[in-house]
């Protein structure tokens, strides 16, 4: 199971997974579109920096692993990288906003405003995602007790 530091980076990854395609644009005017969404959002630099975050996080896992960080980071590259996954991407957004809203979505994000926001978008997500876990974390014995409640009286009406 991943560890909360990882889903918190997958969670940022996937909330701002935007970011530049070329090749299917002369294809589809509105995939072109969604391609310079993904640009003006600077997703392949997010995707470049969450390898790097990853790699770093299994070292520090397992500090002998050091030695073989260069394959490490190919496998995350190969599989999760950017190249790998930008056509993709810009088919998920071609497929769920229309022109018009691709067009409105790059001419925030090219507002000083919009890249303000992408810019503060990965910390918002993972401090509200730390602050979700703590509340979680604190209340857990209380989430314990009722499901225990609760079976306890399942298993007496049986």
């Amino acid at each position: 199971m991943f560890k909360s530091s990882t889903k918190s980076l997958l969670l940022i990854a996937s909330l701002a997974l935007p970011c530049s395609v070329y090749a299917n644009a002369e294809a589809s005017p509105k995939l072109g579109l969604a391609e310079e969404l993904l640009t003006t959002m600077h997703i392949d630099k997010n995707y470049a920096k969450m390898i790097d975050k990853i790699t770093l996080m299994q070292l520090r896992k397992n500090p002998k692993l050091k030695v073989v960080e260069g394959t490490i980071h190919e496998f995350f590259e190969k599989y999760m990288g950017w190249d790998v996954l930008k056509v993709e991407m810009a088919t998920l957004y071609n497929k769920n906003y229309t022109s018009k809203e691709l067009e409105d979505i790059i001419a925030f994000y090219k507002t000083e405003v919009g890249q303000k926001t992408l810019k503060l978008m990965p910390q918002i997500v993972l401090s509200g995602t730390q602050l979700a876990q703590k509340k979680l974390l604190e209340h857990t014995a209380e989430l314990k007790s009722m499901i225990e409640s609760e079976l306890k009286v399942l298993a007496e009406t049986k």
